[in-house]
């Protein structure tokens, strides 16, 4: 009987394994893609790059209403089902934003799990500092934490005087969307 059940879910293992290698995450990709141009985001000159159980893309452009945004230099897509994870490296937004923020972000990583369906979480480090990230779906709920950096505090007074300062140092921004 013990036999049976461990064959069985070796079985099970290897099926869910074939599913996620095989999923076509290209035409997912640019299912996507298209989805983000109705609300006039596109992201252009990328190389895509299927890698079995992940994707990878490589050089994008991002363009906000037909304003280049960002140049992107890598992003890791891992469509696991029950987790989903998109790492992102190397941002830098367009000289447009250097009066708000600095331009270089050095990583994004933005977490979904299926063990909680109602969040998404992300977190970001780069010139500006570190930053914490959460987004309440059903309530449309975005929460930010900053821990800003030197440059930050020294140049972007501006920007953080739209956030709320805490007891420890850091900057909160909630806004439902």
């Amino acid at each position: 009987m013990v036999k049976k059940i461990v064959k069985f879910s070796l079985y099970v293992l290897f099926f869910l394994a074939a599913v996620l290698f095989f999923i076509p995450k290209v035409s997912l990709y640019y299912l996507a893609e298209k989805e983000l141009k109705k609300y006039d985001v596109v992201v252009s000159n990328e190389r895509v790059d299927d890698r079995g159980f992940t994707l990878s893309i490589n050089s994008a452009n991002v363009y906000v209403k037909s304003i280049k945004s960002a140049n992107i230099v890598e992003i890791n897509i891992k469509p696991f089902l029950l987790y989903n994870g998109v790492n992102v490296k190397n941002i830098t937004l367009a000289d447009t934003a250097k009066s708000f923020v600095p331009l270089k972000i050095e990583q994004l990583n933005i977490e979904y799990s299926l063990f909680n369906p109602l969040n998404i979480t992300a977190n970001a480090k780069g010139e500006f500092g570190e930053l914490e990230i959460s987004v309440q779906v059903v309530e449309r709920r975005v929460h930010l934490e900053l821990q800003p950096s030197k440059l930050m505090l020294k140049s972007y007074q501006n920007t953080l005087r739209q956030l709320k300062k805490t007891e420890n140092g850091g900057y909160v921004y909630d806004k439902v969307l």
